[in-house]
Formats: C-alpha cells, structure tokens, sequence
C-alpha cells in the first residue's frame, strides 16, 4: 500500500477511536460550568487548554518513548499489544455501561461546592486542574492510549506517527474545546446556549451514561477481536 494510504487508513482508525472523548461527559460539564461562571471565559479556556495539552503530551510522550523502544528492542507482536489494549478498554467500557444501567435513576442536583469552588478558582488553577484530569481520568486515559496506539505501533514515520497522535489529542479533546470556541464565536448568547446545553446533558444523563459506554465499548472490543484473528 503506498504511504500516502497508509497514512490515511491509520490517521482515520486513530481518529475514530479518538472519538471515545466525547465520552468525557464530566470535563465538558465543568468547562461549561467555568465559562457560565464570573469572569468564565478565561478560566474555561484555561482548563480546555491544560486538558489539551495534557493529551498532546501525553501522546508525544508515546510515540516518542515508545517508538524509542520497540526500535531498540527490535520486537514485534505490536498488533497483538493493540488488539489486547483495545479489548482492555472495551471490557472497561461495557463493564462502565454495565454499571451504570445498574444505578437506581436519581435527580441531578447541582453540587453548592463544586459551584463555590469553580466560582473562586483562579485561571491558572484550572489550567493545571485541566492537565491534572488527563491523568487521574484513567477511563479516558485508557481510551486515548488505545487511540495512541495505532500511530504507535504502525510502520509510519516517526513524523507522520508525531502528526497523527496530535490530531488525535485534537479529536479526543474536541468535546470540551468546543464549548470555548462557541463562547468565543457568540459572547453575547454563549452563556443562555451552554446552559441549555448543560441542562440537556443533565437531562439525558442516564442514557448518555449507559449506551454511550456500551457503543464506544461493543467498537473497542469488534475491534480487538478482529486484531486477534
């Protein structure tokens, strides 16, 4: 296969794995709540940004370290190191998806601290805050390292495998950039258009909680069986 297509078939396996970030219904609801908040848009912009630059870092770090060393070590099965990652991730989302539908339906109710707190956080906190997320989310983490691998374990060039992997942190992080750019774009209505989308992401909590997990996990797991065969 010429390398233009080979690029190209890798790039969208990447991509489309990337999109487990919109998973990521907890960053999205507090980059919103940031940007509703007094004085918001910088201190939205500043965790989207940590967020970001945490998973390009992140993904860097993989390509980088890890094509590093299966050069030096000379070792392959690397299919076989995607496909196990992928069914891990798959187990993992299921199981989520699994869990959730489990949990008895409750009323969202605002949490006072978490608005006390994302009230008086200064820009620089949630700067940090966003970076810190990208490791202690280890769902999302699992999801992106999954995504990572592709590029990784590829034969691409080191700088093709350097250009995918960011354009998966962009895809993956997509989910919580977007409410910034939209504050961004309409100032005047951002406030009244996040909140109506806030509520919407309240309102269908539940189901978003149960069958996103579900698809997300049934495309992983697909995905690491037929590496395996």
């Amino acid at each position: 296969m010429p390398e233009q297509e080979r690029f190209v078939t890798i790039l969208a396996q990447a991509l489309i794995l990337a999109s487990g970030g919109f998973l990521s219904v907890g960053s999205i609801t507090i980059v919103i709540l940031l940007l509703i908040s007094d004085g918001g848009w910088r201190k939205g912009a500043a965790y989207a940004l940590g967020y970001w630059g945490g998973y390009s870092l992140i993904g860097l770090s993989v390509i980088l370290v890890g094509t590093n060393t299966l050069r030096s070590s000379g070792e392959g099965g690397g299919g076989v190191t995607a496909s196990a990652l992928s069914l891990l991730v798959g187990g993992l989302l299921l199981w989520l998806g699994w869990r959730n539908g489990r949990k008895p339906a409750q009323d969202s109710q605002d949490p006072p601290r978490l608005f006390a707190m994302l009230n008086t956080i200064t820009p620089l906190k949630t700067l940090g805050l966003g970076a810190v997320v990208t490791i202690v989310n280890f769902k999302n983490l699992a999801i992106f390292l999954s995504a990572a691998s592709v590029p990784l374990l590829s034969d691409l060039a080191l700088s093709a495998k350097v250009m995918v992997v960011l354009l998966v942190a962009l895809v993956f992080c997509a989910s919580v950039l977007a409410p910034v750019l939209l504050y961004a774009a309409f100032p005047a209505t951002a406030v009244d258009r996040l909140t109506r989308f806030r509520h919407t992401l309240e309102t269908h909590s539940r189901a978003i909680g149960i069958w996103a997990p579900v698809g997300f996990g049934l495309l992983f797991t697909i995905r690491g069986v037929t590496g395996l065969l």
